[in-house]
């Protein structure tokens, strides 16, 4: 598995800032003056990728950083130029929030804590069988392939069935968050995302209390639980899963297009 870097990635994988990001002088405007609502963030993504001709299925491609507390909209896109990037080439968008610590983007000043060298990153726990878990639980699968892969619950379970067995149905790979397998191997095309849980939020559980597996809080509809979307926990990496490609044109170029809002 090779990982791959589009503009955007290339550059904060530096340690480069953005307009607005952490870390980068800010100017105190008078209060006379009126905010510039086109610059106050979070900003649409939009990444290009130059294809080198060597990518291949299972490899991930980096599309840029996801801060804490975005959230990832429905309606993203991958678009293409006017050369056909592949003759097969499908991919799933999605992030790698509470995996391994040592796949996350480099720290920031929103990253640490005020103890030198203490970082406030988190990671997801190890799935255990029959433990129960309710829709929104997120979990690391170390029996996955590659190992170590995240899943997020999206039905209610308590069985031995690890993760990676149970994809889609009970759980849903984190590389699919924001879509599902999408075609993007065509010239000038526009591809939507589709699928993926953006419905199910998380670490702990989609609501901010336990739940007994089943059951509907007094006051909630099972279609409420389903209308958390979810909330980026730490700084991670927007990614893009290869699933499948065959004869990549050298040169030709994806770009990502994916809408973010901001939460608390």
């Amino acid at each position: 598995m090779a990982i791959w870097n589009t503009d955007v990635a290339l550059a904060q994988i530096q340690g480069n800032n953005f307009p607005g990001a952490p870390g980068q002088a800010q100017i105190v405007q008078p209060p006379t003056w009126q905010n510039n609502p086109l610059l106050e963030g979070p900003p649409d993504v939009l990444a290009t990728y130059i294809w080198t001709g060597n990518e291949a299925a299972n490899d991930i491609i980096n599309i840029a950083v996801a801060n804490a507390g975005w959230i990832v909209k429905t309606g993203g896109q991958v678009c293409s130029g006017v050369t056909a990037p592949a003759a097969t080439l499908t991919v799933a968008i999605g992030d790698n929030d509470l995996g391994l610590l040592t796949s996350l983007p480099i720290p920031n000043a929103a990253g640490a804590q005020a103890t030198v060298g203490q970082l406030s990153s988190i990671q997801a726990p190890l799935w255990v069988s029959g433990t129960t878990y309710v829709p929104g639980n997120v979990v690391i699968d170390a029996a996955s392939t590659p190992a170590n892969q995240v899943f997020t619950c999206v039905a209610n379970t308590s069985g031995a069935t690890a993760p990676h067995s149970a994809a889609t149905t009970v759980w849903m790979p984190n590389s699919q968050r924001y879509s599902a397998s999408i075609d993007i191997h065509a010239a000038s095309g526009i591809v939507a995302f589709a699928g993926g849980t953006q419905a199910y939020g998380g670490p702990a559980s989609i609501l901010p209390f336990a739940i007994t597996p089943g059951a509907v809080p007094t006051g909630y509809t099972a279609n409420t639980l389903l209308a958390q979307q979810y909330q980026i926990q730490n700084d991670c990496w927007l990614q893009a899963l290869i699933l499948t490609a065959a004869t990549i044109a050298v040169g030709t170029i994806s770009v990502f297009r994916i809408p973010v809002l901001a939460s608390n």
